[in-house]
Protein backbone atom coordinates (compact mmCIF):
# COMPACT_ATOMS: atom_id res chain seq x y z
CA UNK A 1 0.00 0.00 0.00
CA UNK A 2 2.80 2.40 0.87
CA UNK A 3 4.34 1.92 -2.57
CA UNK A 4 1.05 2.49 -4.34
CA UNK A 5 -0.01 5.73 -2.72
CA UNK A 6 -0.16 8.30 -5.48
CA UNK A 7 1.60 11.62 -5.33
CA UNK A 8 -0.13 14.87 -4.43
CA UNK A 9 -2.84 15.53 -1.91
CA UNK A 10 -3.88 11.87 -1.44
CA UNK A 11 -0.31 10.96 -0.50
CA UNK A 12 -0.17 13.69 2.15
CA UNK A 13 -3.48 12.68 3.62
CA UNK A 14 -2.66 8.96 3.66
CA UNK A 15 0.75 9.47 5.20
CA UNK A 16 -0.69 11.90 7.74
CA UNK A 17 -3.15 9.24 8.89
CA UNK A 18 -0.34 6.68 9.16
CA UNK A 19 1.62 9.20 11.18
CA UNK A 20 -1.25 9.57 13.65
CA UNK A 21 -1.17 5.83 14.24
CA UNK A 22 2.60 5.70 14.64
CA UNK A 23 2.33 8.33 17.35
CA UNK A 24 -0.59 6.55 19.04
CA UNK A 25 1.27 3.22 19.08
CA UNK A 26 4.47 4.84 20.34
CA UNK A 27 2.70 6.64 23.16
CA UNK A 28 0.78 3.48 24.10
CA UNK A 29 4.17 1.80 24.61
CA UNK A 30 5.38 4.90 26.50
CA UNK A 31 8.32 5.27 24.16
CA UNK A 32 9.98 8.59 23.42
CA UNK A 33 10.70 9.69 19.87
CA UNK A 34 14.42 9.25 20.61
CA UNK A 35 13.89 5.63 21.65
CA UNK A 36 11.86 4.85 18.55
CA UNK A 37 14.44 6.57 16.33
CA UNK A 38 17.17 4.31 17.74
CA UNK A 39 14.99 1.23 17.25
CA UNK A 40 14.37 2.15 13.61
CA UNK A 41 18.02 3.01 13.00
CA UNK A 42 17.24 6.65 12.25
CA UNK A 43 19.72 9.39 12.99
CA UNK A 44 17.58 11.44 15.41
CA UNK A 45 14.13 12.07 16.84
CA UNK A 46 13.34 14.62 14.13
CA UNK A 47 12.96 11.78 11.63
CA UNK A 48 10.33 10.18 13.87
CA UNK A 49 8.64 13.54 14.31
CA UNK A 50 8.49 13.94 10.52
CA UNK A 51 6.90 10.48 10.20
CA UNK A 52 4.30 11.26 12.85
CA UNK A 53 3.51 14.63 11.25
CA UNK A 54 3.08 13.06 7.82
CA UNK A 55 6.11 14.84 6.35
CA UNK A 56 8.13 11.67 5.75
CA UNK A 57 6.86 8.43 4.24
CA UNK A 58 7.70 5.11 5.84
CA UNK A 59 9.69 2.64 3.77
CA UNK A 60 8.21 -0.90 3.61
CA UNK A 61 11.08 -2.34 5.66
CA UNK A 62 10.63 0.43 8.26
CA UNK A 63 6.94 -0.43 8.54
CA UNK A 64 7.77 -4.07 9.20
CA UNK A 65 10.29 -3.11 11.88
CA UNK A 66 7.88 -0.59 13.37
CA UNK A 67 5.25 -3.31 13.66
CA UNK A 68 7.67 -5.47 15.65
CA UNK A 69 8.99 -2.68 17.86
CA UNK A 70 5.59 -1.29 18.83
CA UNK A 71 3.88 -4.71 18.90
CA UNK A 72 1.16 -3.80 16.45
CA UNK A 73 -0.11 -5.56 13.37
CA UNK A 74 0.85 -3.81 10.13
CA UNK A 75 -2.85 -3.34 9.39
CA UNK A 76 -3.08 -1.07 12.43
CA UNK A 77 -0.95 1.48 10.59
CA UNK A 78 -2.52 1.20 7.12
CA UNK A 79 -6.18 0.39 7.83
CA UNK A 80 -8.19 3.05 5.92
CA UNK A 81 -10.97 2.86 8.50
CA UNK A 82 -8.86 3.33 11.63
CA UNK A 83 -9.02 6.56 13.64
CA UNK A 84 -6.35 5.64 16.21
CA UNK A 85 -4.38 8.67 17.32
CA UNK A 86 -6.88 11.08 15.74
CA UNK A 87 -10.23 10.52 17.37
CA UNK A 88 -10.99 12.01 20.77
CA UNK A 89 -14.04 10.74 22.66
CA UNK A 90 -16.14 12.05 25.51
CA UNK A 91 -18.33 9.28 26.93
CA UNK A 92 -21.48 9.36 29.05
CA UNK A 93 -21.03 6.14 30.96
CA UNK A 94 -22.08 4.49 34.21
CA UNK A 95 -19.45 4.74 36.96
CA UNK A 96 -19.37 0.93 37.19
CA UNK A 97 -18.05 0.54 33.63
CA UNK A 98 -14.35 -0.28 33.84
CA UNK A 99 -11.70 1.55 31.82
CA UNK A 100 -10.85 -1.70 30.03
CA UNK A 101 -14.50 -2.19 29.07
CA UNK A 102 -14.75 1.38 27.82
CA UNK A 103 -11.45 1.13 25.90
CA UNK A 104 -12.68 -2.06 24.25
CA UNK A 105 -15.89 -0.41 23.13
CA UNK A 106 -14.04 2.72 22.00
CA UNK A 107 -11.96 0.62 19.60
CA UNK A 108 -15.15 -0.82 18.14
CA UNK A 109 -16.76 2.61 17.84
CA UNK A 110 -13.60 3.93 16.22
CA UNK A 111 -14.01 1.38 13.41
CA UNK A 112 -17.59 2.52 12.75
CA UNK A 113 -16.51 6.14 12.66
CA UNK A 114 -13.49 5.39 10.49
CA UNK A 115 -15.71 3.59 7.98
CA UNK A 116 -18.23 6.44 8.13
CA UNK A 117 -15.50 8.97 7.36
CA UNK A 118 -14.23 6.86 4.44
CA UNK A 119 -17.74 6.57 3.02
CA UNK A 120 -18.28 10.33 3.30
CA UNK A 121 -15.02 10.94 1.45
CA UNK A 122 -16.22 8.71 -1.40
CA UNK A 123 -19.27 10.85 -2.05
CA UNK A 124 -19.26 13.44 -4.79
CA UNK A 125 -18.86 16.90 -3.35
CA UNK A 126 -17.35 17.88 -0.04
CA UNK A 127 -18.65 18.93 3.32
CA UNK A 128 -18.27 22.54 4.31
CA UNK A 129 -14.85 23.46 5.66
CA UNK A 130 -16.53 25.81 8.12
CA UNK A 131 -17.40 24.32 11.50
CA UNK A 132 -20.48 25.52 13.36
CA UNK A 133 -19.78 26.55 16.93
CA UNK A 134 -21.73 28.04 19.83
CA UNK A 135 -20.45 31.32 21.18
CA UNK A 136 -19.85 29.91 24.64
CA UNK A 137 -16.91 29.30 26.94
CA UNK A 138 -16.38 27.70 30.34
CA UNK A 139 -16.95 31.15 31.84
CA UNK A 140 -20.39 31.49 30.23
CA UNK A 141 -23.41 31.61 32.50
CA UNK A 142 -26.25 29.10 32.52
CA UNK A 143 -28.44 31.89 31.14
CA UNK A 144 -26.03 32.15 28.19
CA UNK A 145 -26.41 28.42 27.55
CA UNK A 146 -30.20 28.72 27.66
CA UNK A 147 -30.13 31.69 25.26
CA UNK A 148 -27.89 29.88 22.75
CA UNK A 149 -30.15 26.83 22.82
CA UNK A 150 -33.29 28.91 22.26
CA UNK A 151 -31.55 30.71 19.38
CA UNK A 152 -30.52 27.39 17.82
CA UNK A 153 -34.13 26.16 18.02
CA UNK A 154 -35.19 29.19 15.99
CA UNK A 155 -32.23 29.06 13.58
CA UNK A 156 -32.76 25.38 12.77
CA UNK A 157 -36.54 25.85 12.66
CA UNK A 158 -37.07 22.96 15.07
CA UNK A 159 -40.69 23.87 15.68
CA UNK A 160 -42.85 23.42 18.74
CA UNK A 161 -41.57 19.87 19.41
CA UNK A 162 -37.80 20.14 18.79
CA UNK A 163 -37.20 16.41 19.31
CA UNK A 164 -39.29 15.57 16.23
CA UNK A 165 -36.81 17.07 13.75
CA UNK A 166 -33.67 17.38 15.87
CA UNK A 167 -31.77 14.41 14.39
CA UNK A 168 -32.55 15.44 10.80
CA UNK A 169 -31.42 19.03 11.43
CA UNK A 170 -28.23 17.98 13.23
CA UNK A 171 -27.23 15.80 10.29
CA UNK A 172 -28.38 18.01 7.42
CA UNK A 173 -27.90 21.54 8.72
CA UNK A 174 -24.98 21.05 11.11
CA UNK A 175 -23.31 18.18 9.19
CA UNK A 176 -22.84 16.12 12.37
CA UNK A 177 -23.64 12.40 11.84
CA UNK A 178 -25.73 10.72 14.54
CA UNK A 179 -25.34 6.97 15.01
CA UNK A 180 -27.63 4.82 17.15
CA UNK A 181 -25.63 1.88 18.42
CA UNK A 182 -25.80 -1.14 20.70
CA UNK A 183 -23.39 -0.48 23.55
CA UNK A 184 -24.06 -3.31 26.00
CA UNK A 185 -23.85 -7.09 25.71
CA UNK A 186 -26.47 -7.99 28.28
CA UNK A 187 -29.29 -6.55 30.34
CA UNK A 188 -27.21 -6.65 33.52
CA UNK A 189 -24.24 -4.71 32.10
CA UNK A 190 -23.74 -1.10 33.22
CA UNK A 191 -24.75 1.27 30.49
CA UNK A 192 -22.79 3.42 28.08
CA UNK A 193 -25.33 6.10 27.14
CA UNK A 194 -23.49 7.79 24.31
CA UNK A 195 -20.56 9.90 23.25
CA UNK A 196 -19.19 12.72 21.16
CA UNK A 197 -16.30 11.81 18.88
CA UNK A 198 -14.10 14.65 17.63
CA UNK A 199 -11.71 14.39 14.71
CA UNK A 200 -10.37 17.11 12.43
CA UNK A 201 -12.72 16.35 9.55
CA UNK A 202 -15.94 15.93 11.51
CA UNK A 203 -17.71 15.40 14.77
CA UNK A 204 -19.92 12.35 15.37
CA UNK A 205 -22.56 11.72 18.04
CA UNK A 206 -23.14 8.16 19.30
CA UNK A 207 -26.34 7.30 21.16
CA UNK A 208 -27.26 4.03 22.88
CA UNK A 209 -30.38 3.00 20.99
CA UNK A 210 -31.54 0.78 23.87
CA UNK A 211 -32.05 3.65 26.32
CA UNK A 212 -35.51 5.10 26.91
CA UNK A 213 -36.76 7.66 24.39
CA UNK A 214 -36.40 10.57 26.79
CA UNK A 215 -32.88 9.50 27.75
CA UNK A 216 -31.89 9.22 24.09
CA UNK A 217 -33.03 12.75 23.32
CA UNK A 218 -31.45 14.12 26.48
CA UNK A 219 -28.13 12.50 25.57
CA UNK A 220 -28.45 13.76 21.99
CA UNK A 221 -28.96 17.37 23.11
CA UNK A 222 -26.16 17.06 25.66
CA UNK A 223 -23.70 15.60 23.14
CA UNK A 224 -24.65 18.22 20.55
CA UNK A 225 -23.43 20.84 23.02
CA UNK A 226 -20.04 19.11 23.16
CA UNK A 227 -19.87 18.75 19.38
CA UNK A 228 -20.48 22.48 18.95
CA UNK A 229 -18.15 23.66 21.75
CA UNK A 230 -15.29 21.11 21.58
CA UNK A 231 -12.62 23.60 20.51
CA UNK A 232 -13.65 26.13 23.15
CA UNK A 233 -14.05 23.72 26.07
CA UNK A 234 -12.97 20.14 25.53
CA UNK A 235 -14.94 17.74 27.76
CA UNK A 236 -13.43 14.95 29.82
CA UNK A 237 -12.86 11.54 28.27
CA UNK A 238 -15.64 10.12 30.43
CA UNK A 239 -18.45 11.59 32.46
CA UNK A 240 -21.05 9.87 34.60
CA UNK A 241 -24.53 9.24 33.21
CA UNK A 242 -25.86 8.62 36.71
CA UNK A 243 -28.52 11.00 38.03
CA UNK A 244 -27.02 10.51 41.48
CA UNK A 245 -23.83 12.18 40.27
CA UNK A 246 -25.57 15.16 38.63
CA UNK A 247 -24.67 17.57 41.45
CA UNK A 248 -21.00 16.61 41.05
CA UNK A 249 -20.88 17.58 37.37
CA UNK A 250 -18.14 19.94 36.33
CA UNK A 251 -18.94 23.35 34.90
CA UNK A 252 -18.82 22.19 31.26
CA UNK A 253 -21.29 19.38 31.98
CA UNK A 254 -23.59 21.74 33.84
CA UNK A 255 -23.58 24.06 30.83
CA UNK A 256 -24.33 21.10 28.56
CA UNK A 257 -27.25 20.06 30.79
CA UNK A 258 -28.72 23.56 30.76
CA UNK A 259 -28.26 23.84 27.00
CA UNK A 260 -29.94 20.47 26.46
CA UNK A 261 -32.92 21.40 28.65
CA UNK A 262 -33.62 24.58 26.69
CA UNK A 263 -33.05 22.89 23.34
CA UNK A 264 -35.66 20.20 24.03
CA UNK A 265 -37.99 22.43 26.11
CA UNK A 266 -37.77 25.98 24.71
CA UNK A 267 -39.82 28.61 26.52
CA UNK A 268 -41.98 29.28 23.44
CA UNK A 269 -42.99 25.62 23.26
CA UNK A 270 -43.81 25.50 26.96
CA UNK A 271 -46.00 28.60 26.64
CA UNK A 272 -47.94 26.96 23.79
CA UNK A 273 -48.26 23.47 25.23
CA UNK A 274 -49.05 24.20 28.88
CA UNK A 275 -52.56 25.37 29.72
CA UNK A 276 -52.03 28.17 32.31
CA UNK A 277 -55.09 26.99 34.19
CA UNK A 278 -53.51 23.55 34.55
CA UNK A 279 -49.92 24.60 35.27
CA UNK A 280 -49.99 22.58 38.53
CA UNK A 281 -51.95 19.63 37.15
CA UNK A 282 -49.48 16.73 37.26
CA UNK A 283 -51.39 14.66 34.68
CA UNK A 284 -51.40 17.58 32.23
CA UNK A 285 -47.70 18.21 32.72
CA UNK A 286 -46.95 14.52 32.14
CA UNK A 287 -48.79 14.81 28.82
CA UNK A 288 -46.59 17.78 27.90
CA UNK A 289 -43.45 15.85 28.86
CA UNK A 290 -44.53 12.98 26.60
CA UNK A 291 -45.14 15.37 23.70
CA UNK A 292 -41.69 16.91 24.12
CA UNK A 293 -40.04 13.45 24.46
CA UNK A 294 -38.55 14.34 27.83
CA UNK A 295 -38.79 12.72 31.25
CA UNK A 296 -41.23 14.24 33.75
CA UNK A 297 -38.34 15.00 36.12
CA UNK A 298 -36.57 16.97 33.36
CA UNK A 299 -39.69 19.03 32.69
CA UNK A 300 -40.17 19.53 36.42
CA UNK A 301 -36.76 21.13 36.86
CA UNK A 302 -37.08 23.18 33.66
CA UNK A 303 -40.41 24.65 34.77
CA UNK A 304 -39.19 25.21 38.32
CA UNK A 305 -36.07 27.05 37.13
CA UNK A 306 -38.29 29.24 34.95
CA UNK A 307 -40.40 29.93 38.08
CA UNK A 308 -43.50 28.54 36.36
CA UNK A 309 -44.32 25.93 39.03
CA UNK A 310 -43.99 25.65 42.79
CA UNK A 311 -41.64 23.38 44.70
CA UNK A 312 -44.55 21.08 45.59
CA UNK A 313 -45.49 20.70 41.91
CA UNK A 314 -41.87 20.04 41.05
CA UNK A 315 -41.71 17.25 43.63
CA UNK A 316 -44.95 15.73 42.43
CA UNK A 317 -43.96 15.83 38.75
CA UNK A 318 -40.47 14.49 39.47
CA UNK A 319 -41.94 11.34 41.00
CA UNK A 320 -43.84 10.44 37.83
CA UNK A 321 -42.55 7.74 35.52
CA UNK A 322 -41.82 8.39 31.89
CA UNK A 323 -44.38 7.04 29.45
CA UNK A 324 -43.20 4.24 27.17
CA UNK A 325 -42.61 5.17 23.55
CA UNK A 326 -44.80 3.39 21.00
CA UNK A 327 -42.09 3.72 18.35
CA UNK A 328 -39.60 1.45 20.13
CA UNK A 329 -35.82 1.58 19.69
CA UNK A 330 -34.39 3.27 16.60
CA UNK A 331 -32.71 1.15 13.94
CA UNK A 332 -28.98 0.53 14.25
CA UNK A 333 -26.66 3.28 13.03
CA UNK A 334 -28.60 5.57 10.64
CA UNK A 335 -30.29 5.55 7.26
CA UNK A 336 -27.64 7.86 5.81
CA UNK A 337 -24.79 5.64 7.01
CA UNK A 338 -26.39 2.40 5.82
CA UNK A 339 -27.26 3.90 2.41
CA UNK A 340 -23.67 5.07 1.88
CA UNK A 341 -22.43 1.61 2.89
CA UNK A 342 -24.87 -0.04 0.48
CA UNK A 343 -23.75 2.18 -2.41
CA UNK A 344 -20.06 1.52 -1.75
CA UNK A 345 -20.68 -2.24 -1.81
CA UNK A 346 -22.98 -2.08 -4.82
CA UNK A 347 -20.46 -0.01 -6.81
CA UNK A 348 -17.57 -2.30 -5.93
CA UNK A 349 -15.60 0.36 -4.02
CA UNK A 350 -15.67 -1.80 -0.89
CA UNK A 351 -15.75 -5.56 -0.39
CA UNK A 352 -18.43 -7.16 1.76
CA UNK A 353 -15.83 -8.87 3.94
CA UNK A 354 -13.99 -5.62 4.68
CA UNK A 355 -17.27 -3.89 5.46
CA UNK A 356 -18.37 -6.71 7.76
CA UNK A 357 -15.03 -6.62 9.58
CA UNK A 358 -15.14 -2.85 10.07
CA UNK A 359 -18.72 -3.03 11.33
CA UNK A 360 -17.90 -5.87 13.71
CA UNK A 361 -20.49 -8.05 11.97
CA UNK A 362 -20.33 -11.24 9.99
CA UNK A 363 -21.74 -11.27 6.47
CA UNK A 364 -25.01 -12.56 7.93
CA UNK A 365 -25.12 -9.65 10.37
CA UNK A 366 -24.43 -7.20 7.56
CA UNK A 367 -27.30 -8.70 5.58
CA UNK A 368 -29.59 -8.30 8.60
CA UNK A 369 -28.57 -4.65 8.90
CA UNK A 370 -29.61 -3.96 5.31
CA UNK A 371 -32.86 -5.85 5.86
CA UNK A 372 -33.72 -3.50 8.74
CA UNK A 373 -33.67 -0.66 6.21
CA UNK A 374 -35.60 -2.64 3.56
CA UNK A 375 -32.48 -3.04 1.42
CA UNK A 376 -31.36 -6.26 -0.23
CA UNK A 377 -27.70 -6.95 0.53
CA UNK A 378 -25.62 -6.26 -2.62
CA UNK A 379 -23.60 -9.46 -2.15
CA UNK A 380 -24.14 -13.19 -1.81
CA UNK A 381 -23.45 -15.11 1.40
Amino acid sequence: MLKNISSGTSQKISQKLIGYRVKAAREARQWTQDLLARGLGLKDRQSVSDIENGKRALKPEELLLLSELLEREIEFFIDPFAVAGEAQFSWRVAPEVSEDRLDEFELKAGQWIGLLRWLREQREGRASVLKRALRLSAQSSFEDAHERAESLVAELDLGMIPAETLIEKIEQELDIPVLFVDTINGDDDPSISGATCHIDQMGVILINRNESEARRYYDLAHELFHALTWDAMKPDHRESNSLADRNKDKRIEQLANNFGASLLMPRASLDQLIDPSRAHDIAHLCEVAALLRVAPVALAWRLFNLKLITKDTRHGLSRQKQRHSASGSPKRFSLTFVKMLYEALDNGRLSARKAAKAMGLGLGGLTELFTQYDLTAPFEL
